[in-house]
């Protein structure tokens, strides 16, 4: 008979624990549901309109230091492959933009609007030959943020 208690009892203590796990996985299978879906800019964050504009913004600010079509110049560096890709792959575009609106342009940092250092992006983005989508890319740094500029795609 005691047995019997004790086998019940550690059945029960089983069943409740096993309840508890299946709690505690539904409640983590809610926070990834909440949790922004992480994203790259091979999957098509920016649009080709905010890309031109983009390219006109870089064409008056940043080409002194860049160079045309961001391909280096004599005091900025090249935004185009190879370099520019490996110092900020695995960064997020978050990061990218605060740097932008903080650093640029090297004469006036932090004159340029939210909108124009999102348009700058979306042309960085196109010269390394990442894909347009639909939707401009956000100005907003919890919209970026989840966003990894990624070098190669994956």
């Amino acid at each position: 008979m005691r047995k019997l208690k004790t086998v019940q009892a550690l059945l029960l203590t089983a069943a409740i624990c096993a309840g508890g796990a299946t709690r505690l996985m539904a409640q983590a299978a809610d926070q990834l549901a909440a949790a922004p879906a992480l994203q790259s800019v091979w999957n098509g964050v920016y649009s080709d309109s905010q890309a031109y504009g983009g390219e006109k913004v870089s064409d008056t600010v940043c080409l002194g230091c860049h160079g045309a079509g961001l391909t280096g110049g004599d005091s900025g560096p090249r935004l185009v492959g190879e370099d520019f890709l490996g110092a900020w792959n695995g960064r997020s575009v978050s990061d990218l933009f605060d740097f932008i609106s903080v650093q640029m342009p090297e004469n006036a940092p932090g004159t340029l609007k939210k909108e124009d250092v999102a348009s700058v992006i979306a042309y960085i983005l196109k010269v390394n030959n990442m894909p347009a989508g639909k939707q401009s890319l956000s100005t907003e740094h919890d919209a970026l943020a989840p966003i990894d500029l990624l070098a190669v795609k994956p």
